[in-house]
C-alpha cells in the first residue's frame, strides 16, 4: 500500500510475458505479426514470426510502453504481406492460430448505454457465461485489466487460401461472438458481439491497460491447456449459431422497446417480407437511383453526423450526433467507402458491426434505417409518393429534386396513397468505441482542429508561453510563430553546434517549416513577428531571403575575398608585400529563407533543369551545396557542416498538397507542418512580451560543440535504426526522417531553455508532441489531396458515364424507332401487289421517312418482306 510519503510505483509492461505470449500464439506461423498502439497512431509495425522477429516485436512493445500508451495490441491473425498503407485490413488476414472473445466486465473502461443490459459483474461471471454457452472450455484466459477474454488455441495453424475461405472463417469467428452474446443475455448481461473481424486487435498479455487514466497490468492464466481442432470447433459453432441468432434478435427487440419507452417514440411497423412477385431490381429502381445520385455525406450530414477525416484504409470516418446522454467519447462511430458503411456505435440506432450479404448498410439502406427504422419497403413507397407529388413524410420530400425527377422518369407511381406517415425520427443515439481503434487518443477535444499544438505543450516552459503571447499580441497563430522561430533560429545558430546521438555523425539543426492557411490567415505577419521576437546576431546573417533557385541558395554563402597568391611585389609602393588576388569562396555561414507563397517555390522546382528540390533536400541535413562548372565565377562549393540554414514557407492548402505529392523524392519529409489559423487567439490582445534575450542564436563558438542526448534516447534510436537495417521494421514514406526531425527539435528546445548543451528526455517528449502535431497537419493535407483526386476522378468517370448513357439512350431510342418503322413497312407491304418506295414514304409519317430505307433493309433482314424491282412485297407462306 502506498503511504503519503511514498511515490506510487509506475506500472510497466512485463517484457518476458509479452515475448512468451507472442511466441506462444504466433511463432513460426505463416505471414507477418502486426503490433500497433495509440502511441504509434495505429499505423503499427509488422514483424516476421521466426525467433528473431518475435524478439523484435517484443522490443517494439517495450519501446511503445515507455511512451505510456493506453494500450498495445496484436492483430489476431497474421498478415499475408506488408500493407501498402496503415496497419492493413482483413483482406490481408493470412493465418489463424487461435480463437478469441472480448469478456469485458464491471464498469472500469466500459460505458453501457441507457437501454443496454449491464456487463458481467466480474471475471467469475464471465467464466460462468462462457461455460454455459455450449462451446468447448477455453485453452486459456487473458486478463486485460478490465476484461477476462477466453482463448481457444488451435491444434494446427489454419492458413486462409482465398477470399471465399476468408469470408467463411470470419463467419465462424463472428458466430462465436454471437453464441457468447446469447449466453450473456440468458444471464442478464450484455456482451460485445462485434469483435469477430479478422483484423481485430487484442491487447497483448503483459502490457498495461492505461485506459481511463488508471494503469492496470494485463496477464494470462491457463484454462484447460488443451488445443482444439478447428474443424471440430466450426462444427460446434455451426450447430449453436441458429439458436444464438434468434436469441440476439429477441435481445435487440427488447432493447428497442426499452429505448422507445424511454424516448416516447413509436416503434416503426415491422418490415414486411417482399412477396414472391415483387419486381426485382433492373438497375433503375428507387434504391438504385438513390445509390447512384447520393453519397454517404448527403445522408449523414443532414442528420447531424460529423465528418472526421479518412481512415488508414481510405474509408471515411463519421461521428454520430450527440444524444441525451451527451456527445460521443470516441473519435468516430461509422466508417464507409463509396458503397458500404460499417457502424460501430451502439447508440446510433443503426445495425452494429459487419453485416452479412443482403443486409449491408449501403447509401439507400442507411437512409432507410435513419428515417424508416430499416423498413426498406416503406422507404421505397414513400420516395415514390414524394416523386409523384403524393402525401409523403419529410425525409422523402427533402430528397434533391434531380433525384425525384430521375425516379419519375424510371419508376411507376405507387398504387395508392399512404394511410399515415411513418416516424421520420430514428432510435435514440447510442455509442460504442469503433473496433478499428480499440482506444482513441483523447488528449484534445473533438472541437479542436487536428494538428494544433495542445495547451500542455505551451504550458511546459516559459519560453513557449513567451512565444505564444508574442504571437497572440499581433493576432497571429501561436503554432505559426513557434515554427517560424525554430526555422529562423536554426539558420541563425552557429554551424559549429550540432546534435550527436551516435547515429549518422553530427546532425545539423537546420529546420524547414511549412505554414498552411488560406490567403490572409496571417502567415506574412507571423514572419515579421519573429524578427521582432528574436533579434539577429550582429555578424553577416542573411535574414529572410527569398528563394530563386538551387544555385542561388549556395550563392548566398559565397563572396569574393582577397588572398595571397604566393608571389611578392618586386617594386613600387607595395614592394615586398604579398601579391593579393580576389577569390570566390564561402564567406558566411548563416542564412534564413522565407517564401511568402509556396506556389512560387513549387513552380521554380518544376522548371527544366532546376536543382532547387535537390538543393533543399541536401540543405535540410547540412550536406554539401553548390555546383562545379567550367568557369570559376560559376563554381560554388559549400562544404558539409559549414553552414546553418532555416526555411519558412507559406502554403495555401491546395498548393501544399502538390509538395506532399513529391514524397518519393524525400522533400516533404524534411518539413514541419503547421496551421496558420489559431482558434485560441483571445478577443483582447495581450501585451507584447518583448524580445527573447539572451537567445542561443548569438552563441558563436570557435570549435565544434555537441548537444548530447540521454542514453535511453540513444538506445531507442539505435534499436530502431538496427531494426530498419535488418528489414524487421518498415515505416511509411512520409515518416522516413521522423527520428532525425525530433532530434533537431529536442536540440533546439535545449538551446532555447537557457542555452543548455545537453538534451533531456523532457526535450524529447516535447519534440514528440510537436512531431505528432506536424504529422496530423500533414496527414490532413494528404487526405485532402486524396479526396480531391478521387473527386476529380469521379467527375471524369461521371462525365464519361453520362456521355455513354446519352449515347446508349440515343442509340436505344433510334433502334426502337427503326424497329417500329420496319413493322410499318411489313404492314404496308402486305397489300395486294406490295407497295412502291414512293407509296411507302407517302404512307409513313414525316418523322419516319428519313429512316424508311433503313427500315426496309431491317424488314428484309428479318425476312418479313422482299424487294422486287421498285416494289416491296410480303413473302407468301
Amino acid at each position: 500500500m502506498t503511504t503519503a510519503h511514498e511515490a506510487p510505483t509506475e506500472v510497466a509492461a512485463d517484457n518476458e510475458l509479452v515475448k512468451a505470449s507472442l511466441a506462444y500464439h504466433y511463432q513460426d506461423a505463416p505471414g507477418l505479426l502486426s503490433i500497433c498502439s495509440d502511441a504509434d497512431r495505429w499505423v503499427g509495425r509488422r514483424f516476421t514470426t521466426d525467433e528473431i522477429g518475435i524478439a523484435a516485436a517484443a522490443r517494439y512493445v517495450a519501446d511503445l510502453d515507455t511512451r505510456r500508451p493506453k494500450g498495445i495490441y496484436a492483430q489476431v491473425t497474421t498478415l499475408r504481406e506488408h500493407p501498402a498503407k496503415g496497419r492493413g485490413g482483413k483482406d490481408l488476414a493470412h493465418a489463424l492460430t487461435w480463437l478469441w472473445a472480448d469478456g469485458d466486465y464491471g464498469t472500469i473502461g466500459h460505458k453501457p448505454g441507457p437501454d443496454e443490459m449491464p456487463a458481467p459483474l466480474d471475471a467469475d461471471h464471465v467464466r460462468e457465461i462462457v461455460g454455459a454457452s455450449g462451446l468447448p472450455e477455453p485453452s486459456g484466459w487473458v486478463d486485460t485489466g478490465g476484461g477476462c477474454n477466453p482463448v481457444w488455441t488451435l491444434a494446427e495453424t489454419y492458413v486462409i487460401t482465398s477470399d471465399e475461405d476468408r469470408a467463411a472463417v470470419e463467419h465462424t469467428t463472428s458466430a462465436l461472438q454471437a453464441i457468447l452474446g446469447a449466453a450473456a443475455y440468458q444471464h442478464g448481461c450484455s456482451w460485445d458481439t462485434q469483435v469477430g473481424n479478422l483484423d481485430r486487435l487484442m491487447r497483448v498479455p503483459g502490457t498495461v491497460n492505461r485506459k481511463n487514466g488508471t494503469a492496470r497490468p494485463s496477464s494470462s492464466f491457463p484454462g484447460t491447456g488443451d488445443v482444439i481442432d478447428f474443424a471440430t470447433m466450426r462444427e460446434t459453432i455451426a450447430r449453436l449459431e441458429p439458436d444464438a441468432r434468434r436469441t440476439l434478435e429477441k435481445a435487440a427487440a427488447e432493447k428497442r422497446s426499452r429505448q422507445d419507452e424511454r424516448t416516447g417514440r413509436t416503434t416503426p411497423p415491422p418490415r414486411v417480407p417482399r412477396p414472391t412477385g415483387f419486381p426485382r431490381s433492373t438497375g433503375t429502381g428507387v434504391f438504385d437511383i438513390l445509390a447512384a445520385h447520393l453519397t454517404f455525406r448527403d445522408v449523414l450530414e443532414p442528420e447531424g453526423w460529423t465528418y472526421r477525416g479518412t481512415n488508414a484504409d481510405g474509408r471515411e470516418k463519421w461521428l454520430r450526433p450527440a444524444g441525451t446522454e451527451g456527445s460521443a467519447d470516441s473519435d468516430y462511430s461509422l466508417v464507409c467507402d463509396d458503397h458500404v458503411a460499417v457502424n460501430w456505435s451502439e447508440r446510433s440506432g443503426l445495425p452494429v458491426g459487419q453485416q452479412p450479404g443482403g443486409k449491408k448498410l449501403t447509401i439507400p439502406t442507411l437512409w432507410a434505417h435513419l428515417h424508416y427504422g430499416g423498413n426498406e419497403r416503406e422507404a421505397t413507397l414513400d420516395v415514390l409518393r414524394a416523386a409523384f407529388d403524393q402525401d409523403a413524410a419529410p425525409p422523402a420530400r427533402r430528397l434533391p429534386a434531380p433525384v425525384l425527377a430521375e425516379i419519375r422518369r424510371n419508376c411507376r407511381p405507387p398504387a395508392a396513397p399512404r394511410a399515415e406517415a411513418p416516424s421520420d425520427d430514428m432510435w435514440g443515439p447510442d455509442e460504442e468505441e469503433p473496433a478499428d481503434h480499440p482506444d482513441v487518443d483523447d488528449d484534445t477535444t473533438s472541437t479542436q482542429r487536428p494538428g494544433l499544438l495542445p495547451d500542455t505543450f505551451w504550458n511546459a516552459r516559459p519560453v513557449f508561453q513567451h512565444i505564444r503571447q508574442a504571437a497572440h499580441s499581433q493576432g497571429c497563430s501561436g503554432d505559426t510563430v513557434l515554427y517560424s522561430t525554430l526555422a529562423r533560429l536554426s539558420g541563425m545558430v552557429s554551424h559549429h553546434i550540432r546534435a550527436v546521438t551516435g547515429i549518422g555523425g553530427r546532425a545539423s539543426l537546420n529546420i524547414f517549416a511549412a505554414m498552411v492557411g488560406t490567403s490572409g490567415a496571417g502567415k506574412s505577419i507571423s514572419a515579421g513577428c519573429v524578427r521582432d521576437l528574436m533579434h539577429a546576431a550582429d555578424d553577416d546573417f542573411r535574414d529572410g531571403l527569398p528563394i530563386g533557385s538551387g544555385e542561388g541558395i549556395a550563392e548566398t554563402f559565397m563572396g569574393a575575398v582577397e588572398e595571397p597568391t604566393g608571389e611578392i611585389h618586386q617594386k613600387g609602393p607595395y614592394k615586398g608585400d604579398p601579391v593579393m588576388a580576389k577569390v570566390r569562396k564561402q564567406v558566411r555561414h548563416n542564412a534564413f529563407f522565407y517564401v511568402d507563397e509556396g506556389q512560387t517555390m513549387a513552380k521554380l522546382g518544376e522548371r527544366s533543369g532546376s536543382i532547387l528540390g535537390e538543393t533543399l533536400r541536401r540543405a535540410a541535413i547540412g550536406e554539401a551545396l553548390g555546383q562545379t562548372n567550367a568557369s570559376e565565377e560559376r563554381t560554388r562549393y559549400i562544404a558539409p557542416g559549414s553552414y546553418s540554414l532555416g526555411l519558412l514557407a507559406g502554403f495555401q492548402p491546395s498548393i501544399a498538397t502538390v509538395l506532399l505529392a513529391d514524397a518519393h523524392t524525400g522533400t516533404p519529409q524534411r518539413f514541419f507542418w503547421g496551421w496558420a489559423d489559431d482558434p485560441t487567439i483571445p478577443d483582447t490582445p495581450p501585451a507584447w512580451p518583448g524580445p527573447i534575450e539572451p537567445h542561443p542564436g548569438r552563441m558563436r563558438p570557435d570549435a565544434p560543440v555537441d548537444i548530447d542526448f540521454p542514453a535511453s534516447i540513444k538506445q531507442m534510436l539505435w534499436r530502431e535504426r538496427v531494426a530498419r537495417g535488418r528489414g524487421e521494421l518498415e515505416v511509411s514514406e512520409l515518416d522516413g526522417h521522423a527520428n532525425l526531425m525530433k532530434v533537431k527539435l529536442a536540440a533546439l528546445f535545449a538551446l532555447l531553455d537557457g542555452g543548455r548543451l545537453n538534451a533531456t528526455e523532457e526535450d524529447w517528449q516535447l519534440a514528440e508532441v510537436v512531431w505528432k502535431s506536424s504529422c496530423a497537419v500533414r496527414d490532413s493535407l494528404v487526405r485532402r489531396a486524396e479526396r480531391e483526386a478521387a473527386l476529380a476522378k469521379q467527375q471524369q468517370t461521371d462525365a464519361k458515364v453520362e456521355l455513354e448513357l446519352r449515347s446508349h439512350v440515343a442509340k436505344k431510342g433510334a433502334d426502337l424507332a427503326l424497329e417500329r418503322v420496319a413493322r410499318l413497312v411489313h404492314r404496308h407491304a402486305a397489300q395486294v401487289g406490295g407497295i412502291t418506295y414512293g407509296g411507302l414514304k407517302k404512307a409513313l409519317a414525316s418523322r419516319d421517312r428519313v429512316i424508311a430505307e433503313k427500315a426496309v433493309a431491317l424488314a428484309v433482314a428479318r425476312d418479313w418482306v422482299f424487294e422486287e424491282g421498285d416494289r416491296i412485297c410480303v413473302k407468301a407462306d
